[in-house]
């Protein structure tokens, strides 16, 4: 410290001395180019986290689809549909009694039951109830949305089981 002190009262007289003209406006400018410029970076940055963001999101939701749907496009493409997707419903009730053991027998008398209604009334001959005039191919959509639907009331039953489990 006596060397600080020393130079201190050695150079006293400068420090009483105003800086040369323009000194504060060189040293503002200076101040808002580097905040400007780290702005900017904040803002390229967000930017970009934004949009890495949005486009993780985008492939998570894609793969998802894509995924869900493979398994009912086979189904739909096979001789027998409501075979398939039967089958399909049947295996999901499978893991939906796994999950139910938990649950106290009225509990889970009550969603087997539910589950059961579901699979009965998709193999309870709906395709007798769309009119013949309508083109094969419109039927065909319409049996696949309908068995689709109740593949994945069963599916929600399932998701929902799991997540209570936990």
């Amino acid at each position: 410290m006596n060397r600080l002190e020393q130079y201190i009262r050695e150079n006293k007289n400068l420090f009483d001395e105003e800086p040369a003209t323009g000194h504060f406006e060189r040293l503002q400018q200076k101040m808002s180019r580097k905040s400007g410029r780290i702005a900017t970076l904040k803002w390229s940055i967000s930017i970009a986290a934004s949009i890495a963001i949005i486009l993780s999101i985008g492939i998570m939701v894609q793969k998802h689809t894509v995924k869900q749907e493979s398994g009912m496009i086979t189904c739909e493409n096979t001789a027998d549909m409501k075979s398939c997707y039967v089958d399909k419903m049947n295996v999901v009730a499978g893991q939906i009694a796994l999950l139910t053991k938990h649950l106290d027998p009225w509990d889970q008398q009550q969603v087997m039951t539910d589950v059961q209604n579901i699979i009965d009334t998709a193999s309870n001959g709906f395709e007798s109830e769309i009119p013949e005039e309508l083109p094969a191919k419109q039927a065909k959509a319409i049996l696949s949305d309908y068995y689709r639907q109740n593949l994945e009331s069963l599916e929600m039953i399932e998701k929902d089981l799991k997540y209570y489990k936990l």
